[in-house]
């Protein structure tokens, strides 16, 4: 079975990495995460890129910070357009993902649409956040950029999951059983 050239342009790029980032990268893929798409536009030109480095921040005002790499056509164009739009990945967006995330790379169009709130989303994304940059904090060779949402939606469906390079979803063993919940402060203990 042969991978497909985006799989084959990102694996190349993971090779030039040093021996001491590979294996922290290695490691830090231990952690499986969900996959975002983060768009944007830099002088009406829409940007975006695939990342894994999201969270949420707090539910007053409404944050969500991702991890941009300095020297990115998108962190330029969070920084001319302050505004962001965070696209959470349904468990069949695989190739969305990866047309995101090659680097220097046309802009995706068949994936994404400009929307009624001015954003561009990617279509079919299993949740949306509508950010205006809140702050940016330089860290190493990446910004922490913090956005306040301003509009969101989702949609029931399987997120899409990255787990040490490779792309997955959810099992059925792993899912919570109807009726539980977890993480709720029911008394003294969880503050």
């Amino acid at each position: 079975m042969r991978a497909s050239p985006a799989v084959t342009r990102y694996l190349s790029d993971m090779s030039a990495l040093s021996h001491e980032s590979r294996a922290f990268r290695d490691t830090v893929g231990a952690f499986a995460t969900g996959v975002t798409i983060v768009t944007t536009q830099h002088g009406g030109t829409p940007q975006g890129m695939t990342l894994n480095s999201f969270t949420s921040v707090s539910l007053d005002p409404l944050l969500v910070l991702v991890s941009l790499a300095h020297g990115t056509r998108t962190l330029d164009g969070v920084k001319s357009s302050k505004k962001m739009a965070v696209n959470v990945l349904h468990r069949t967006q695989q190739e969305a993902a990866l047309a995101f995330a090659r680097r220097g790379g046309e802009f995706p169009t068949e994936h994404a649409v400009l929307d009624p709130h001015g954003f561009y989303s990617v279509r079919h994304s299993l949740a949306i956040m509508r950010c205006e940059i809140f702050d940016i904090v330089t860290s190493g060779d990446h910004d922490l950029v913090i956005g306040e949402v301003v509009h969101f939606e989702s949609s029931p469906g399987e997120p899409l999951i990255f787990h040490r390079g490779a792309f997955g979803g959810l099992d059925e063993d792993a899912l919570v059983p109807g009726g539980r919940v977890i993480g709720i402060a029911d008394g003294e203990g969880w503050m």
